[in-house]
């Protein structure tokens, strides 16, 4: 893994594809009602994978069946209710780690993608990159295999969007009962 200093640079030459697709989420319920204004697209600023402490951030998964092997492996509190939405996006450049060239360019292993972060006493290079990828303006997006769909048997795919980096025409859509978005970024 490149140091801090070298990623900024680093993701400047990094291969990134587009992505044109519908994600998921899937969160408690009750924190999410309590404030009375529903915010689907809420960054709690704790830290994530991809995420030290006050990055601004939101995770999605690539399937329902990967959202809710995320959900359960991160709630304890398993008989709470749940809701699960649903976001279209279309971004232009996303780092996507499920790629061999990806991670080689960036200097990430296998390893360093499974690495523990609850808890640590100091950042993991996930979230140096996660961290790298929120200071500055061309690439969107991470997208990266799901640790908690690999532990539960299949193979799925998460990707976490970086508000700050989310340029038009690129755009993140909360999909609704109408045509019109229940939320967007830009």
């Amino acid at each position: 893994m490149h140091g801090p200093r070298q990623l900024l640079t680093v993701l400047q030459s990094a291969p990134t594809r587009g992505l044109q697709t519908v994600l998921v989420r899937r969160v408690p319920l009750t924190p999410m009602i309590e404030s009375g204004a529903i915010n689907f697209l809420c960054m709690s600023g704790r830290p994530y994978r991809f995420n030290p402490a006050g990055v601004r951030c939101v995770y999605f998964a690539e399937g329902e069946r990967t959202a809710a092997a995320e959900y359960e492996r991160h709630n304890v509190a398993r008989s709470q209710p749940f809701v699960t939405y649903y976001a279209k996006v279309a971004l232009r450049h996303v780092l996507d780690l499920c790629s061999a060239e990806a991670l080689k360019a960036l200097g990430l292993t296998q390893r360093d993608l499974r690495a523990a972060w609850v808890r640590g006493r100091r950042a993991t290079a996930c979230q140096l990159l996660g961290e790298a990828v929120s200071r500055q303006s061309s690439v969107s997006a991470i997208r990266f295999p799901s640790e908690a769909a690999r532990t539960a048997g299949f193979t799925g795919t998460n990707v976490v969007v970086f508000p700050d980096c989310v340029r038009r025409p690129d755009f993140v859509s909360i999909l609704g009962p109408t045509k019109k978005p229940l939320q967007r970024w830009p």
